[in-house]
């Protein structure tokens, strides 16, 4: 049977020559353009043995159809089919897995790109980015003897820089003596170089000039904003630029409100502690005091406008009290207080939002003088609060907030739950390399002896062509963006009462021995466990800068008595592996 199929092949083949042709040209175009998937596949950090075997048989089924079936008007299309589907499947997959500037595109708009750019080369000094103004009209680049043009070219060094290394956040500050320049690169900052002094300062001008502020001025703070085009994408440039008598300090922003702009389900929370979150969400149980603290830079203003975002604000009045508006959320009246303002001071502002009755309130600082008292009110018991703490640790929220108050019955009758997070960074994982655990790292991430798991360190590189290449996912850093590690305290009736008596450390212990939700130093192991992060990363985010004096139970000073004062019990640090619970177990 096969050899009479063979023989009708090859009879086809013979009184039919065009049909091998087009078979054979559309098979080996097909295994040029396979073989370059594949190759494509591992750098992209997609599963290899699944798309190997999707590319390459959809390839031979192609081939083989093409043979096969006896009519040339229908086997060569039968083979275009069956070779295209696979590649067009694996094209879609690979652009929603990767970011826009990796993606594979073709149409019309990439061709005018290229022109675009092309003759962009020729008449605008062979500029790689152009900018619009705050109101996004395009501005020109400038020619080459433009007087503008040593500005423009250092700023689009600078900022191409910084985009080519996926930076979120730029500084530069311009001194008597020298410029110094950081970029921030998953919340990582580290210097890099900067132009002189008299071009970094014509650059800011070049920026301000931009976003429609004062250039002359040289010591208020101004804002703005701008964009910036880069291969027809366009990207939100926040700038801020602030003065002294001793020089200039700049700060730039790619995409902030996008990075600012957080579902509840992206901060980081674990399952167990985004529900427990959720479940005083309902509008139901509404009312109390919702604590969230993070260390500067850590990620707190985004936090808590995410755990706005769970309120819906077309069936709820949601209202907010900020001194810096950094993201609006639709439906969300967010205020803004300025000390501009005069008379009327942040606790007035604050009372004439609560006089209002609205049924959420963000307060982004309790630090002034009455508003911790205000809030802590018990007519505010229908109003749910946050509010946002700079500090570091539950400890610390629940002292700040006690301090912000003044009484410690007064402060802890609200108080719903307590949130604490830092920021680490994810591995990439299109170059992430796994591996076994030695015995000790195994025990302290409470894996069970003996038990084979397997861990994910940062990497950096891929290898393509037989060649080790920075991964271009990440930079050549080995993590690609950044997730919360949070610890969440849901505050009861039975850990309230401990508060109340000052006891913080019953309150924490009864709260996780009850709602078994993990410690900070818990959650980020499992994010080691489950290929989050690195075991690495963990350490570093959770390693003190510097050893903290162990927070005591109150805020307030002890009154005076003649007898001695008693020893009072101090919280459980997350620092602290002593004081935190079990780990977990495999």
């Amino acid at each position: 049977m096969f050899f009479s199929l063979a023989q009708n092949v090859s009879s086809e083949f013979l009184i039919d020559p065009i049909k091998p042709f087009f078979i054979f040209v559309t098979t080996l175009l097909a295994c040029a353009l396979v073989s370059k998937l594949v190759a494509d596949v591992r750098k992209c950090g997609l599963p290899s043995f699944k798309w190997h075997g999707i590319l390459i048989g959809g390839l031979v089924a192609g081939f083989f159809a093409g043979i096969l079936i006896p009519t040339f008007w229908a086997s060569w299309p039968t083979q275009i089919i069956f070779t295209a589907a696979p590649i067009l499947l694996y094209w879609k997959t690979r652009n929603a897995a990767l970011p826009e500037k990796m993606k594979f595109i073709i149409g019309g708009d990439k061709v005018r790109a290229f022109f675009k750019k092309r003759g962009a080369s020729k008449s605008l000094a062979g500029a790689e980015l152009s900018f619009k103004d705050t109101n996004k009209k395009d501005r020109a680049n400038p020619g080459k003897n433009d007087a503008i043009l040593p500005a423009f070219q250092a700023a689009e060094t600078l900022l191409g820089a910084a985009l080519q290394k996926r930076a979120s956040r730029v500084d530069l500050v311009v001194k008597t003596d020298g410029v110094v320049a950081a970029i921030t690169v998953d919340g990582v900052r580290s210097k890099i170089d900067c132009p002189t002094q008299e071009i970094t300062m014509a650059m800011i001008d070049f920026l301000k000039g931009l976003c429609e502020l004062d250039v002359k001025e040289r010591r208020k703070r101004q804002a703005g904003s701008c964009w910036i085009v880069k291969e027809e994408a366009l990207i939100s440039l926040s700038v801020s630029i602030a003065g002294s008598s001793t020089g200039q300090q700049l700060r730039l922003d790619f995409d902030r409100a996008k990075h600012m702009s957080r579902t509840l389900d992206q901060v980081g929370f674990l399952p167990a502690q985004e529900k427990a979150i959720k479940a005083i969400h309902d509008p139901m149980s509404r009312g109390g005091v919702v604590l969230v603290s993070a260390p500067p830079g850590q990620g707190l203003t985004s936090t808590c406008l995410a755990l706005l975002s769970g309120h819906d604000p077309f069936t709820a009045a949601v209202k907010t009290l900020e001194k810096n508006l950094s993201h609006r959320l639709d439906g969300v009246d967010h205020q803004v207080w300025t000390s501009a303002q005069g008379s009327v001071d942040y606790a007035t502002q604050l009372q004439s939002i609560i006089r209002r009755s609205p049924d959420v309130i963000y307060v982004e600082d309790v630090s002034d003088v009455g508003a911790g008292k205000l809030i802590a009110a018990p007519n505010n018991s229908d109003i749910r609060f946050y509010v946002a703490l700079p500090v570091d640790g539950i400890a610390s929220a629940i002292t700040e907030w006690v301090r912000a108050v003044g009484e410690v019955k007064l402060a802890a009758a609200p108080i719903r739950m307590v949130i604490a997070q830092k920021l680490c960074r994810k591995l990439c994982t299109a170059c992430r390399v796994p591996y076994q655990p030695s015995p000790e790292q195994a025990k302290k991430l409470g894996i069970s002896a003996g038990k084979q798991v397997e861990l994910f360190k940062s990497s950096g590189k891929v290898q393509t062509k037989n060649k080790v290449i920075d991964c271009p996912m990440c930079s050549g850093t080995g993590f690609n963006g950044q997730t919360a590690i949070t610890e969440v305290v849901v505050v009861d009736d039975e850990a309230r009462g401990f508060l109340a008596k000052g006891d913080m450390k019953s309150a924490y212990n009864s709260s996780r021995l009850k709602h078994k939700l993990p410690g900070l130093q818990e959650a980020a192991l499992l994010r080691v466990r489950d290929g989050t992060t690195s075991l690495e990363e963990a350490i570093r985010v959770l390693s003190p800068a510097s050893k903290p004096a162990a927070p005591t139970a109150t805020a307030t000073p002890p009154a005076k008595t003649d007898k001695p004062a008693a020893a009072k019990p101090t919280t459980p640090s997350v620092a602290n592996p002593s004081a935190a619970p079990k780990k977990p177990k495999a």
